[in-house]
């Protein structure tokens, strides 16, 4: 009993102190310069992509305006771990990392902050790239089991690629630096799929890479779970790789996390 009492007071401490760490993060983060970043750069994104190239791939049989908004919100997905990162140099830099480890503050906590802060702005995100999709003409049309389910790998998506990112921050400690090292595999990734085009549109050697690249692979999931009929048989494929990049990037944030003084 005195076992069970320890483990269940000891939960319970992880959550309090993860609760209250996201609470500061969130707060920490709560700028105009993210409610820009969130709420006017995804109006500007899918209302110019849609000037650009909707009539385009509409004439070939493409209905654009259901086409992107899943690959803005992939796209967002990697804003918010950017920011994450970004924001986990800065805390390193002002000390609060130093501060947690000295004080009795369990590490879990500190993961368990970030995740859940990070989360709630990957959902943010999400739901506000929809609604600006809805009024140009996005729709959810599998029923509500599938918009949860987009809703739900959009954030593992995000959180995937913030642990990632938040492992780069802690090794850092230049907010500057880690913003500037994390946009260039970020282009990279999402220009290099099938984001903004289908992936015949690429080069015949280059179309497999493009195709089964993780990041395609997740917004064609996206894609599928905003359809009429989802197809389960991608989004199994975009949740192993989410499992396998999270077992992956989890670690070495972990690892980052253990070696950080």
């Amino acid at each position: 009993m005195t076992t069970a009492a320890g483990t269940e007071s000891g939960l319970g401490n992880l959550l309090a102190q993860g609760t209250v760490l996201a609470g500061r993060n969130l707060r920490h983060r709560a700028t105009a310069e993210m409610a820009v970043m969130f709420v006017v750069f995804p109006l500007i994104f899918v209302f110019g992509f849609l000037l650009l190239f909707g009539r385009l791939f509409d004439a070939r049989g493409l209905d654009y305006a259901q086409f992107l908004p899943p690959a803005i919100v992939a796209q967002w997905m990697f804003t918010v771990a950017n920011t994450s990162g970004a924001a986990s140099a800065a805390d390193r830099a002002c000390g609060m990392y130093r501060r947690c480890l000295v004080m009795p503050v369990n590490r879990g906590a500190i993961a368990l902050g970030r995740v859940a802060s990070e989360a709630v702005w990957a959902f943010v995100a999400a739901v506000v790239i929809s609604a600006t999709g809805h009024l140009a003409g996005f729709r959810f049309h599998g029923g509500i089991a599938a918009t949860v389910g987009f809703v739900a790998l959009a954030v593992a998506f995000a959180l995937v690629l913030t642990a990632a990112t938040t492992a780069v921050g802690l090794s850092s400690g230049d907010p500057a630096a880690v913003a500037a090292l994390l946009n260039l595999p970020y282009l990279a990734l999402i220009m290099l799929s099938t984001a903004f085009v289908p992936a015949d549109a690429f080069p015949g050697w280059l179309e497999p890479v493009i195709r089964n690249s993780p990041v395609s692979v997740v917004i064609e999931a996206l894609r599928s779970l905003a359809s009429a009929t989802p197809a389960w048989t991608e989004v199994r494929g975009a949740l192993v790789w989410v499992a396998v990049l999270g077992v992956v990037f989890g670690a070495v944030a972990a690892r980052a996390l253990r070696r950080t003084r």
